[in-house]
């Protein structure tokens, strides 16, 4: 999920501990107990500071190690330690929050399509059930909405079951929406070897990249209407290329590569350049495929001149990445 929303379960987690007599007749325990909510609720993604390394470092990282089993169980005992020394209270008060807001943060991000390492050391594979948007405007309303009732009446015991009760609901309606969603885009296409499914925004909305045997063809569905979006020939990567040979080493194309698991590529020449870009299938968005690994070579010295991987939403603010004019 996105920070906004992380935040705001954590709002909710730091109400939801008034219930207890002691948090609600001590302003510093409640501080406390606030503040461990909402570090815990972001904890995970401190992964973020990779960015420092550059794109493929962060593209490596984000909701790997951070997201694991290890992480799972050091996130909260660091946090109850540090946030406990800061105001004066036992860790030991502090530690059962701290592993809710964690383990709920890890749990979430599972349902969003891009997903996370969470059996990381056993498996280092990546699980996205493709269920929930990363940002949902619907659940990130409810937590605020909640949080805001909350603070206008305090009636902690009865609001936040009946929050529950409704996410567990709005958590089982997308998963049905999804699997029918499944269901038509494996009816539609017939013989696809492999669906990849992710939500849009919108409610009933999905888009889907399916393999089939000589091509790769991406739909949208809204409320089971099938919108055709593009369709792209299976190619093998460029083997025996020497430039692609040189290319292939570069980290920010190996870190897509590493993550993606259905994408197409191009390849263009100008003016003694040669451009391999490489684009992701299954996510997109505002009409364009976002996430893609960009990688120029200078044909004469066999240097790359620039590269870049991550999610870009224009043309334009892609070349602004890159060093050299558009090819």
């Amino acid at each position: 999920m996105d920070t906004a929303t992380h935040i705001g379960m954590g709002l909710c987690l730091s109400a939801i501990s008034t219930i207890d007599p002691d948090v609600a007749a001590s302003a510093t325990l409640f501080a406390a107990m606030t503040t461990t909510a909402l570090v815990g609720s972001h904890a995970p993604d401190f992964d973020t500071i990779f960015k420092l390394k550059g794109n493929s470092a962060y593209l490596r990282q984000h909701r790997g190690k951070s997201h694991g089993l290890i992480a799972l169980v050091a996130w909260p005992l660091l946090i109850s330690l540090v946030v406990g020394a800061l105001f004066g209270v036992a860790p030991t008060s502090l530690w059962l929050m701290a592993q809710i807001a964690v383990a709920l943060h890890v749990f979430v991000d599972l349902f969003n399509a891009y997903g996370t390492q969470a059996l990381h050391p056993i498996k280092t594979s990546w699980i996205g059930w493709g269920v929930i948007n990363t940002f949902d405007p619907f659940l990130f309303a409810l937590y605020y909405g909640a949080f805001g009732i909350w603070v206008l009446t305090g009636a902690a015991v009865v609001i936040f079951p009946i929050l529950v009760a409704i996410v567990i609901i709005y958590y089982a309606v997308q998963f049905k929406l999804r699997n029918d969603a499944l269901a038509s885009a494996a009816r539609y296409f017939g013989g696809a070897h492999q669906l990849f499914i992710s939500p849009g925004m919108k409610w009933d909305e999905w888009h889907v990249a399916a393999q089939l045997r000589d091509e790769y063809s991406v739909v949208k569905l809204r409320s089971g209407v099938v919108v055709e979006c593009g369709n792209f020939h299976i190619k093998e990567e460029p083997h025996g290329d020497p430039l692609f040979e040189l290319v292939k080493q570069n980290a920010d194309l190996q870190a897509f590569l590493e993550f993606s698991k259905i994408h197409t590529y191009t390849v263009s020449r100008k003016d003694g350049i040669t451009e391999y870009r490489f684009t992701n299938l299954r996510y997109f968005t505002k009409e364009v495929y976002p996430f893609v690994a960009v990688v120029r070579i200078d044909e004469k010295t066999k240097k790359i001149v620039s590269s870049y991987t991550g999610w870009v939403f224009s043309e334009r603010t892609l070349q602004k990445k890159l060093i050299i004019p558009a090819l």
